[in-house]
């Protein structure tokens, strides 16, 4: 038991450390979500989420059958010495019952693993020696538990001016979250991700720090379970015409990730020794996250594994490759037609060099979602070795994306500058545009009908996709190529599949182009009745074109996200995009 709130990622770090060996770990979270939606989260005994088999086989055989008066409940004090231990810091808080049962430094453990895994610890030394050069950072923790861990680390590996956004109740734990709109019955989602929640913390900044903002050098958020990281940047003042002239603007987490699996392999060419080569390596990403970190990491001769949105499903094709299963025959690395399902949790992958790569260097999701999961782990209880924990970590992302922002400052840059030179200019990477839509933009269509109203966008999303198999479906400015239907089948029991509908749970794509870097999906969410719209756009560029073509794809991803929602029958959105 915490003996305060506390990050899941201490959660699913403390799970399998040593002086614990849970079975089980629980967190009773506020997430990122609307707070008609805070639940609880589940970590199995190596902190990785349960499989989708195990979760059923949990809920077929044991939940489903459980009645009120199954549960027996103990006081604290009355359970026996091995029952109950408790993890924090170094010294017992004041005011807290522990009953006399031990306290284990999670704190400490979490910090130092983390301080571990830095890309460049000697750089950053060097990095922050200087206090004249030392990165400015502000925080905010959204309400949650972030407001403790976050400064605290970032102090421990040597940033300390963090300036923590602490008006409006955004410093307090608040599973209502209050300053995200004075309407008690209006959403409250405090994504970091969300450019929406960006603008509140960024106000809020301004707000408790006038004038400060001009000297800080990223604005960091993590959710209110602080396992989800989004970073604030300043935007050069030639591109703020993109951002409607503000000089403050959301980094895309693709763009973020792409960063840092730049800097890794950048920082291991400039060591005179690496631990682990390149063709020893691999990423693992979900489906709908951005190309752009592909290019980069095959340009830096890393493998690739792709599967299915959710950490669960990257950490068990991680551990796919771990056992050394035999990767999946795909169809072309895709299922586009009949009966036939997809692999359970595997997409697509490439340069995997027939399981000479073990080592994972960076697991990410385009919902702002980050670990490293490493090598193979000692036993089924255990992290990967030298790798962080089983699930995502905003903490850790907002240190190695802290990292990262004090070398580009010492290189008198910045990490906006360094995205368009290392990624976007880079001639085997080019320009990527991704746009992300939730429908609606906030929770979901309630009820029974909010049901059927997805049932019924997703017919007429499969409608437009016979039209597109026979030819001549154009979506926005781009006529469609293909078509393809991604299904898993791990929703069928719920939605029976018929001879005219099949629930296609990991969405219906529409591509613009024989590369299969251009396209749109629309895919249901897997834990309510929304849906999730996704646009890729890419184009080689150059200098003199960079510019010109960030804004006409980002228009040309608006045009094709209007037009589809026009043909399904989902209201537009009218925003930015996420």
């Amino acid at each position: 038991l915490s003996d305060e709130p506390c990050p899941y990622p201490e959660v699913t770090f403390a799970v399998p450390y040593d002086q614990v060996k849970a079975d089980l770990g629980i967190l009773i979270s506020a997430s990122h979500n609307d707070y008609r939606y805070n639940g609880y989260k589940l970590s199995c005994a190596n902190g990785s989420q349960f499989d989708p088999e195990e979760r059923d086989e949990m809920y077929d055989q044991y939940i489903s059958k459980a009645r009120f008066e199954d549960v027996k409940r103990c006081p604290l004090q009355d359970a026996q010495k091995n029952q109950l231990k408790f993890f924090g810091g170094s010294d017992r808080l004041p005011g807290i019952a522990y009953y006399d049962r031990p306290l284990v430094n999670i704190h400490d453990r979490h910090r130092d693993h983390i301080v571990d895994l830095l890309i460049d610890a000697d750089r950053l030394r060097e990095n922050t020696k200087n206090s004249d050069h030392l990165l400015q950072i502000g925080y905010c923790a959204f309400h949650g538990v972030g407001r403790k861990a976050v400064p605290r680390l970032m102090s421990q590996v040597g940033f300390t001016k963090v300036k923590s956004v602490t008006v409006n109740g955004l410093n307090d734990l608040d599973g209502m979250f209050p300053s995200f709109s004075s309407d008690p019955g209006a959403e409250q989602q405090p994504d970091p991700g969300d450019p929406r929640a960006a603008k509140v913390a960024i106000d809020a900044f301004k707000e408790q720090f006038p004038g400060a903002l001009e000297q800080t050098d990223i604005l960091i958020g993590t959710d209110p379970d602080a396992d989800r990281c989004g970073v604030v940047v300043r935007v050069p003042e030639d591109q703020r015409h993109l951002y409607d002239g503000d000089a403050y603007a959301l980094l895309p987490a693709d763009d973020m990730w792409a960063l840092i699996v730049w800097y890794q392999m950048y920082a291991q060419t400039q060591r005179r020794e690496n631990a682990f080569t390149a063709q020893q390596q691999f990423i693992v990403q979900s489906v709908t996250t951005s190309d752009s970190i592909v290019r980069v990491a095959r340009r830096h001769g890393l493998g690739v594994v792709k599967t299915w949105v959710g950490f669960a499903n990257l950490a068990a094709g991680t551990r796919m490759i771990w056992e050394k299963q035999e990767l999946p025959k795909l169809i072309e690395g895709r299922q586009s037609q009949g009966d036939l399902l997809c692999h359970p949790f595997v997409w697509e992958f490439e340069g995997m060099s027939n399981g000479q790569r073990l080592m994972n260097c960076a697991a990410m999701e385009q919902s702002n979602g980050f670990s490293i999961l490493g090598g193979p782990p000692k036993d089924s209880r255990s992290l990967g070795v030298r790798g962080h924990v089983r699930d995502k970590d905003g903490t850790f992302a907002a240190i190695l994306v802290a990292e990262i922002a004090a070398y580009a400052k010492a290189q008198g840059t910045t990490l906006f500058e360094m995205i368009d030179r290392h990624i976007y200019l880079d001639p085997e990477v080019g320009l990527f545009v991704n746009r992300y839509e939730p429908d609606p933009l906030d929770g979901e269509y309630p009820g029974i009908q909010g049901d059927r109203k997805k049932k019924a966008i997703l017919r007429r999303t499969l409608a437009q996709f016979h039209l597109a198999k026979a030819g001549g479906l154009q979506i926005g400015p781009f006529a469609v190529s293909d078509a393809c239907i991604y299904r898993t089948g791990k929703y069928d029991l719920i939605y029976t599949p018929t001879h005219d509908f099949q629930f296609p749970d990991e969405g219906i794509r529409f591509y613009f182009d024989p590369s299969r870097l251009n396209y749109v999906v629309v895919r249901p969410s897997g834990t309510g009745n929304s849906l999730r719209f996704h646009v890729q756009l890419h184009q080689d560029v150059d200098k003199d074109t960079l510019i010109e073509s960030k804004a006409r794809l980002r228009a040309q991803a608006k045009e094709v996200l209007d037009d589809l929602r026009d043909r399904l029958g989902a209201a537009r959105n009218g925003g930015d995009g996420l």
